[in-house]
């Protein structure tokens, strides 16, 4: 492939990437405060969250391996339109439960635009730049997110969170069309043949690398949808507006975008493992600090000293999935795939176990729970390096 074509491509899916994840941003911080106004439990709070992953994680092993044969495209655009319906139909939303099936829908469409972009940006990618150019893929995805908060929380407060629901939609039909007419899939990469499913998902589990890594993704994705569930109810209870809550998420996925890219550099030349096991055992601990704070100044704070974690650990696991995926000879979709359901299966178990320890136990032991899961994780990654055997057949790659 010829380096300026490369370079485009990835740019262009970049910020494809950015715009349907800013999206996102705006709405999903503020979903507990609308189920909360509806009368929902913290356990249920955590089922709107819970649900979605649930969703997604059942989707992803059949997308990616299907995205491996039928090419990346199609389910792009597909998860997008999904994402646009759906945010409208939150306007109508009656019941704390409708909005658990909303997510559920959100969860299947979803399956369809990250792990399937993070696929065919893994086509783009020359073997040895994986911590690079994923680095920069994890910066326009979390600036995206990151930015949606605050942005979110203006609207929020100014105009009222239908016009949250709106905004998301029209992003979502702006990357659909940027999908449509600028993003072209690579010719120069093999198209693999197998039956996709839960079974090509299982078998890269074989290989002990993998599996730590997954594992590593799995409870890190706990913790943080125990962040993401329950900060805001926590910053409700410290007297905060929608704006300072805004300003916390906001915060903290900016100091992490914005270490991707210096971190993905890192991840091609240091340790991965190292890199990402010191980064997770530091976003433990203060994702398990965030109930100490009395005042706005002391949670961001520890948001930012976890988004500076977080950002060192994120592009040396995407990067060793990524690497070991290749190893093994499995195809990006499913490597993406499995990576992106244990991130899935993570964010699944949070919110509901968060919720019923805050329902029995109060809100501060959900914080409690996200820290240990997310120091836990760092832990599976010195898993015995025993490398298994190939899965399949290497993907061929030749050059323009």
């Amino acid at each position: 492939m010829k380096p300026h074509s490369f370079r485009v491509r990835r740019l262009i899916l970049e910020l494809t990437v950015f715009v349907s994840m800013l999206g996102v941003g705006i709405i999903v911080p503020f979903l507990p405060i609308y189920a909360r106004e509806m009368g929902a439990s913290a356990f249920v709070m955590g089922a709107i969250f819970s649900s979605f992953s649930a969703a997604r994680a059942l989707a992803m092993p059949y997308v990616g391996g299907l995205s491996d044969r039928k090419g990346r495209k199609p389910f792009i655009m597909a998860g997008l339109l999904g994402y646009a319906v759906l945010a409208l139909a939150l306007i109508w939303a009656a019941s704390p439960w409708e909005l658990v099936l909303n997510r559920v829908l959100q969860g299947l469409f979803a399956a369809m635009v990250l792990p399937v972009s993070m696929a065919l940006v893994a086509d783009l990618t020359p073997p040895g730049r994986e911590g690079a150019v994923f680095g920069g893929f994890n910066t326009s995805f979390l600036l995206g997110f990151g930015v949606g908060p605050l942005l979110g929380g203006a609207v929020y407060d100014s105009v009222g969170l239908n016009a949250n629901f709106y905004l998301m939609a029209v992003l979502s039909l702006v990357s659909l069309f940027m999908v449509a007419f600028l993003v072209g899939e690579p010719q120069d990469v093999k198209r693999t043949v197998g039956k996709g499913g839960w079974g090509e998902q299982l078998a890269l589990l074989k290989d002990r690398p993998l599996l730590s890594v997954f594992l590593a993704r799995a409870l890190s994705a706990l913790g943080m949808g125990c962040f993401v569930a329950f900060l805001p109810i926590l910053a409700a209870d410290k007297g905060l507006s929608n704006t300072q809550l805004g300003w916390l998420l906001a915060v903290n996925v900016l100091v992490m975008t914005g270490l991707q890219a210096p971190c993905g550099w890192l991840a091609d030349r240091w340790s991965r493992v190292g890199l990402a096991a010191l980064g997770l055992a530091l976003s433990g601990a203060s994702k398990g600090m965030l109930p100490l704070p009395s005042d706005f100044q002391g949670l961001l704070f520890l948001c930012v000293t976890e988004g500076v974690a977080a950002g060192l650990a994120l592009p040396a696991l995407t990067a060793l999935a990524v690497s070991h995926g290749r190893r093994v000879g499995a195809g990006m979709g499913v490597t993406m795939g499995s990576f992106g359901m244990a991130m899935s299966l993570g964010v699944f178990v949070g919110p509901l176990a968060a919720g019923l320890l805050a329902d029995w136990l109060g809100i501060t032991y959900a914080f409690y729970l996200a820290g240990s899961a997310t120091v836990l994780g760092a832990a599976c990654l010195f898993l015995p390096d025993k490398p298994g055997e190939p899965v399949g057949p290497p993907i061929a790659r030749h050059t323009d």
